[in-house]
């Protein structure tokens, strides 16, 4: 990617950010901003993956999971997934946990984000890292090697 294609992007992200931070959270604009962000993402997704995966998406569909090379080639990777999940599972725990006491010292995950996205500067910061994750997500691995 030209570099400065990627100034622009990081700058057009920027300022969406900001600009969705001070939406009201619940009114049409936000959310509409928020639709046209993963439409932009997912077909972003699919104009960077076009002839870049290993295989085609019908013998990937079709063929077991190859585990046993992946963990072979790629045992990095293997422990970044199984420790995600095991983040995952923390944070499901968590609320779990709080839901069924119901104690307002035990936060829930959605009261965090509630506090934290109270301002402006909050919310433009959460679709800031949202976006981020998004396209690293989308079109960050996909990169040429």
């Amino acid at each position: 990617m030209n570099r400065a294609l990627g100034v622009a992007l990081v700058a057009a992200a920027a300022a969406f950010s900001w600009w969705e931070g001070g939406l009201h959270q619940y009114s049409t604009a936000a959310h509409s901003g928020i639709l046209a962000a993963i439409a932009l993402t997912l077909a972003s997704a699919l104009v960077a993956g076009v002839g870049r995966q290993a295989t085609t998406t019908g013998a990937w569909l079709r063929g077991p999971l190859p585990i046993r090379r992946h963990l072979v080639e790629a045992p990095g990777a293997t422990v970044a997934v199984l420790v995600w999940i095991v983040l995952l599972l923390a944070v499901i725990g968590w609320d779990l946990n709080s839901f069924v006491h119901q104690r307002h010292d035990l936060p829930t995950l959605s009261s965090i984000f509630g506090h934290l996205t109270s301002s402006r500067g909050g919310r433009a910061a959460v679709v800031a890292l949202w976006l981020t994750l998004g396209a690293a997500l989308a079109v960050g691995w996909r990169r040429p090697r």
